[in-house]
């Protein structure tokens, strides 16, 4: 999947499971620092989905019909040694609220910090999110809080050489 890069971004969407509409997974995408796709699949979570949340999610019934069954996607993602994976939010990064005029903010929203910092509109369309354009918008934001970073003399996000 990933081999030995320094940093990926994972964006996923969910469905709603069973009567309380519990969150299950039903898309996990995950791409390189270029924008590569190294992984997009369709997961049929555990359980009964009650709710695909489409207007979100962008999941739909059709997606589903091939999806991948979770316990075979959790295989293939323990294949993969994350050990020496950081996690990186961008809605908490401090120097991207500060860039973004934001740092009265707790957390904003990655569309928000794209139509800021990126001057890109995501999450847009009608259809729901796709977590492949979130997790592209995710890295370049990453990118972006690097540079800035590296131009302020501040210390380098962990994870990255």
């Amino acid at each position: 999947m990933a081999g030995s890069l320094e940093a990926v971004a994972m964006d996923c969407e969910m469905v709603g499971l069973g009567p309380l509409q519990e969150s299950g997974l039903a898309r996990c995408s995950l791409v390189s620092p270029s924008g590569s796709v190294l992984y997009d699949k369709f997961i049929w979570p555990e359980g009964v989905i009650t709710d695909y949340r489409t207007r979100v999610s962008g999941v739909t019934r059709l997606h589903m019909e091939t999806a991948t069954p979770f316990a075979e996607a959790r295989r293939e993602a323990l294949k993969e040694d994350m050990s020496g994976y950081t996690i990186y939010d961008t809605s908490t990064d401090w120097v991207l609220r500060r860039e973004a005029n934001l740092q009265h903010c707790k957390r904003v929203s990655l569309r928000v910090l794209c139509e800021r910092l990126l001057h890109k509109r995501i999450q847009n369309n009608l259809f729901g999110h796709s977590s492949v354009e979130d997790a592209k918008a995710t890295m370049e934001l990453y990118l972006l809080s690097q540079q800035i970073r590296a131009r302020q003399g501040l210390p380098c996000l962990a994870g990255s050489d």
